[in-house]
């Protein structure tokens, strides 16, 4: 088992390796798993170890948020797993904008989403990636609880389907997830950031220009800049 140890320093650079994109403002938002174990494997609440590895997880979270947030980006923990952290970085204002149009707030609708409400889509995101995990996964949310597993039958017993949805949550072309969903992630054209199945040379373009983002960051960090001067330097 991976443990990245728990320190600003280390999880800055696990934010510069996995979210550029998003902090320089080309992409709404981003998910990455710090590896660790966060979550008892037999699905039992926490022990104190692990209670206590998520408290300086969720500070280090907290001082690089009172950083980022003023420059319009927020990064909160969606699920506690026993192979990581499941943590996603992302812009509300732009991410609002993405998810207001049709093609992405009538397939979350249909899912129990109320997109008009961020806050309270991220938990029901959550909830339905804990659902479909193993039991060992645990909601970061407090009590959250899928609205389908209220309002459709789901046995506790059951293995629900990932939520693939998750692509409009990361802004991915509406219609490459869309056929995602239709085509259970089959008969793709193209596999990068993610599977192309529309415009392949506009997305071929943008994954040129996550990696030219990436290395950039990357190097700027390397010299001794923040995630904050990261931010500002690609405005």
């Amino acid at each position: 088992m991976v443990t990245r140890t728990i320190d600003i320093p280390t999880y800055q650079t696990a934010v510069v390796r996995n979210c550029s994109p998003t902090l320089a403002g080309i992409k709404p938002a981003s998910l990455f798993t710090y590896p660790g174990v966060y979550a008892n494997q037999n699905g039992k609440p926490g022990a104190d170890h692990i209670e206590e590895r998520r408290s300086r997880l969720l500070s280090v979270i907290t001082q690089c948020n009172r950083e980022l947030q003023p420059l319009g980006i927020h990064m909160s923990v969606l699920v506690w797993r026993p192979c990581g952290a499941l943590i996603y970085v992302y812009r509300p204002a732009d991410l609002m904008r993405y998810l207001s149009d049709p093609r992405a707030t009538t397939a979350l609708a249909a899912e129990g989403y109320d997109i008009h409400n961020l806050p309270a889509s991220l938990v029901h995101l959550a909830a339905r990636i804990t659902l479909a995990s193993s039991n060992a996964a645990e909601s970061a949310y407090d009590g959250s609880v899928c609205a389908l597993a209220r309002n459709r039958h789901c046995d506790t017993g059951c293995i629900c389907e990932f939520p693939h949805e998750i692509g409009y949550f990361l802004g991915y072309p509406y219609e490459d997830v869309h056929q995602f969903i239709v085509q259970h992630g089959e008969n793709y054209k193209v596999f990068g950031a993610w599977k192309v199945y529309t415009n392949v040379e506009q997305a071929l373009t943008t994954f040129d220009s996550y990696r030219a983002c990436t290395q950039y960051l990357t190097y700027i960090y390397q010299q001794g800049c923040t995630l904050g001067q990261l931010v500002q330097a690609t405005r």
